[in-house]
């Protein structure tokens, strides 16, 4: 499958398959107020998000696969959705792209995709209510 095609921009519609895989990985879902405006997704298969900020550094994070689908069209998918989400980012004026994971996989990944690690991290959040 040619997901160069099939990869669109995330909509509020979305968030019932985006909702679906987390639960499926047993994940805590993320409330879609806190979803960036700027995603990705490949239906059935995978989803990511970029987070523009105040500055010139942009986040990348909100990654997820459907776990039912076929594990390569998830890592072609993957791929696809960081090559545009790396584009919209640079198109946007950032000079710096970040991205944080335990998982060696996607940590993998993103070295794949020209990222460097400069170390571990603790990530800590306050939830404002």
């Amino acid at each position: 499958m040619n997901h160069l095609d099939k990869i669109r921009i995330f909509k509020t519609e979305d968030y019932s398959q985006l909702t679906r895989w987390f639960k499926l990985r047993d994940v805590p879902v993320p409330p879609l107020e806190i979803l960036s405006n700027h995603g990705y997704i490949v239906d059935n298969v995978a989803v990511g998000f970029l987070y523009l900020t105040n500055s010139s550094v942009a986040i990348i994070d909100g990654y997820c696969t459907n776990p039912e689908s076929d594990k390569n069209a998830r890592d072609n998918a993957l791929n696809w959705i960081t090559i545009h989400l790396t584009a919209y980012a640079k198109n946007s004026g950032c000079k710096l792209l970040k991205c944080d994971s335990k998982i060696k996989e996607v940590i993998a990944r993103a070295k794949n995709h020209g990222f460097k690690e400069i170390g571990q991290f603790t990530c800590l959040v306050k939830e404002l209510n």
